[in-house]
């Protein structure tokens, strides 16, 4: 009786001890993964990844410029208005040279003063605009049948990098626009991107025609206030590129 009995369970052990095996053998037929299947995943999941990381990391781009811009343009209106309560601020009441063009020497004089009061940490006033702004291939609005896409700047105009390593240029010293690169002197250097346009400008010039700042109006009553540059969705002289919302990423 005994033997039997042992006989049994031995016969009970070795049964379980196969179910096991024979369960960890399932197990690993029917849950685990292949090579090829391993492989294949990481492949649909490396062409997710390349179609998808590039808007990602232009959408994070685009909101780091965004904010930067803000920043310079509040930097800008108030080193403006400081300008101006300290007396510093000089008369540029636009003058008529010939025809209809109209021109105010002392911007260059004004924004030579202003750039004081960003602390500047280097200054380019004596034709040497490029050590301070990056000209050649950088969109500065220049017009030049030599200088296609509107690359290229005046070295004689003024230019200053300030604390923060903003680069700002005037585009002529004798008018209105100012562009500032909110990422220095890095890539891209391109307007509507990292770099954008404001203006000297007046409550006349503010009621003047969307999309054209550079009309008369601009040039005449009291300069009292920095502007920026209204937008311009399709490819012009301060938009290269197209899609420029100087004026909406300031409201948004």
């Amino acid at each position: 009786m005994n033997s039997r009995g042992g006989g049994a369970g031995k016969n009970t052990l070795f049964k379980g001890l196969l179910d096991l095996k024979n369960f960890r053998f399932n197990r690993k037929k029917y849950y685990g993964f292949t090579l090829s299947e391993v492989l294949i995943t990481l492949v649909i999941i490396g062409i997710v990844a390349s179609m998808t990381l590039p808007s990602l990391i232009g959408k994070y781009q685009e909101k780091q410029w965004k904010v930067a811009y803000k920043k310079a343009y509040s930097s800008m209106s108030q080193a403006f208005l400081r300008m101006q309560e300290d007396g510093d601020f000089i008369d540029i009441t636009p003058q008529r040279v010939s025809g209809e063009n109209y021109y105010t020497p002392a911007i260059g004089e004004n924004f030579k003063i202003i750039s004081k009061y960003f602390n500047s940490v280097k200054t380019c006033f004596d034709g040497n605009a490029d050590e301070c702004w990056v000209c050649d291939s950088g969109q500065s609005g220049k017009f030049s049948s030599a200088a296609p896409n509107w690359l290229g700047c005046s070295k004689a105009s003024y230019a200053f990098v300030d604390y923060s390593g903003m680069a700002w240029y005037l585009y002529s010293n004798q008018e209105f626009p100012i562009l500032v690169d909110v990422n220095g002197n890095k890539n891209p250097n391109k307007l509507g991107k990292d770099r954008f346009v404001l203006r000297f400008a007046s409550k006349e010039s503010m009621d003047g025609a969307e999309g054209n700042p550079m009309n008369n109006v601009n040039y005449t009553g009291n300069i009292d206030r920095i502007a920026p540059w209204f937008d311009i969705i399709n490819k012009k002289r301060w938009c290269p590129d197209g899609n420029c919302l100087y004026k909406s990423w300031l409201l948004e």
